[in-house]
């Protein structure tokens, strides 16, 4: 065998788990994520493999995000994940907070990779919220904290998501900071929420009719655009514009692993080359938080990353075969889809497991179970390469790896990864702006409990034209709130809007 580069970055193993495959009535973390990573040592397939990787880098759990809950957590999870799994590599990571992360990694490892400073590594993750959930409900007493004396390289970085400002101004979820998101994407196209919200539900549609492919996915069902307009099937109002199954579903017991080398490494150990698939290019953007953006109709980050890995692929969009979009919300699709640009294509084609809401929503390691089916996708089908397109934040981190089942002509290098982009804050923006006097709605978020409608976070612009954002305590019930004008005054810590 011959490569123009025997240095490429390859995945040769990618594997995945669910309680019910383990037969496992309370899987921990350590349990999915270990169970993942020796399903992908046997998709490898080679003998030697498993003593050949020299890093391993586990996605970093909800539970060490801000996210705690009463049954503890490893106290170095790659340690705990290398040692269930029965591997002994030389440098542990433990990853950043996002839903980018298993992309941004792959992205990384691929030029440490070529540039011999790591052999073979693992990137695997894991998330067990539906057993946390259950085992609350039932009263089941479980105990996840796991000593460990080995060093670790911790990658969390001090991003912030949501701002103190956001928050005391109602964002208290993603639904709620997502749906801001969508309402200002409707006001972009001039649409109507009923009509919106049939875009929405022919796009969740669609992608719910992918997730019966995938054998480890949490919440495969076919749901018709009527059902998820609709409050069957205990498909709530969760707020404006939300339904329930519009949104990413977190009660999972997930594990996913992808393991990479190089080319020459694989064929050293007797790899063959149709289970080696080669990544192309990735890029990696980053974005401001809300408060310090002009426009929340757009995401800039998705905008310039998904150019950008093109561009180093040397590709159209529409010479990409397989997509996997990142779908914890339908805006962060859309946004992707306007990206590329290519109104041709099915719906469904946008996703290889049927997204978070029907596959389910691992945390921050949702696109590695991406990654998998991508792989599979191209060892399949290899004609066309494909793409991964993975975000994290409020569509403000953003990576994108495109992907292929044949080497580059003329070999890879490090170029193809392009170095990561930071967009600074938008001009005419104030990062905890507080107001007296008039405005007008551009966008907004209302909670609904039991079909009760909650005060509404406002997204305004002052009489100056700088962006704010507020609370409308008394929400009138299924109203268009954009463009409504409003008098604002503040307390110092909220602004807080009455229609005129």
């Amino acid at each position: 065998m011959s490569f123009f580069d025997r240095q490429a970055p390859v995945l040769i193993g990618v594997g995945e788990a669910s309680g019910q495959s383990l037969g496992l009535e309370w899987p921990s973390p350590v349990d999915l994520a270990s169970g993942a990573v020796k399903a992908a040592l046997a998709d490898g397939g080679a003998a030697g493999l498993a003593d050949s990787i020299d890093c391993l880098l586990a996605t970093r759990l909800f539970y060490d995000s801000g996210v705690g809950h009463q049954y503890g957590s490893p106290a170095n999870l790659p340690d705990a994940i290398a040692r269930a799994s029965g591997l002994e590599p030389a440098q542990l990571l433990y990853g950043d907070v996002g839903g980018q992360s298993p992309q941004k990694y792959v992205n990384e490892l691929a030029v440490q990779l070529h540039e011999g400073k790591i052999k073979a590594a693992v990137i695997c993750g894991s998330e067990s919220i539906g057993t946390v959930k259950r085992a609350k409900k039932a009263g089941h007493e479980m105990d996840w904290n796991l000593p460990s004396d080995r060093d670790f390289i911790d990658k969390r970085s001090d991003f912030a998501v949501l701002t103190m400002y956001e928050i005391r101004h109602g964002i208290i979820s993603m639904p709620m900071a997502y749906a801001l998101l969508e309402n200002a994407r409707r006001k972009r196209l001039e649409m109507d929420r009923d009509s919106y919200a049939a875009d929405m539900a022919q796009l969740w549609s669609a992608f719910s009719s992918v997730a019966s492919s995938r054998e480890h996915a949490q919440f495969a069902k076919h749901w018709s655009v009527e059902e998820l307009l609709s409050d069957e099937g205990g498909n709530y109002r969760l707020n404006d514009p939300y339904r329930r199954w519009m949104v990413a579903q977190d009660a999972v017991a997930l594990g996913g692993a992808v393991i990479m080398t190089t080319a020459g490494h694989a064929a050293d150990l007797g790899i063959a080359e149709d289970r080696m698939i080669y990544l192309h290019s990735g890029a990696d953007s980053s974005a401001p938080v809300i408060s310090e953006q002009m426009d929340l109709s757009r995401s800039p980050a998705i905008e310039w990353a998904v150019t950008k890995a093109l561009e180093l692929a040397e590709l159209q969009a529409g010479d990409i075969g397989p997509i996997d979009i990142y779908s914890c919300f339908p805006v962060a699709v859309s946004l992707a889809i306007e990206a590329l640009n290519q109104p041709d294509r099915p719906l469904s084609s946008y996703t290889l497991t049927g997204g978070l809401s029907f596959f389910g929503g691992p945390g921050n390691s949702y696109s590695t179970h991406a990654i998998v089916a991508l792989v599979q996708a191209l060892r399949k089908d290899g004609s066309k390469p494909g793409m991964i397109s993975a975000n994290g934040g409020v569509i403000n981190k953003e990576s994108v790896g495109i992907y292929a089942a044949q080497p580059l002509a003329g070999g890879w290098s490090p170029d193809r990864i392009a170095k990561p982009n930071y967009l600074p804050p938008d001009k005419g923006t104030s990062p905890a702006h507080f107001v007296n006097g008039n405005g007008v709605i551009k966008s907004y978020a209302t909670p609904y409990v039991k079909d009760v409608p909650g005060s509404a976070t406002l997204w305004m612009v002052d009489e100056n034209g700088t962006p704010c954002f507020g609370m409308l305590d008394d929400t009138p019930d299924d109203t268009d709130l954009i463009g409504r004008a409003v008098t604002i005054t503040n307390d110092g810590k909220r602004n807080h809007a009455i229609l005129k």
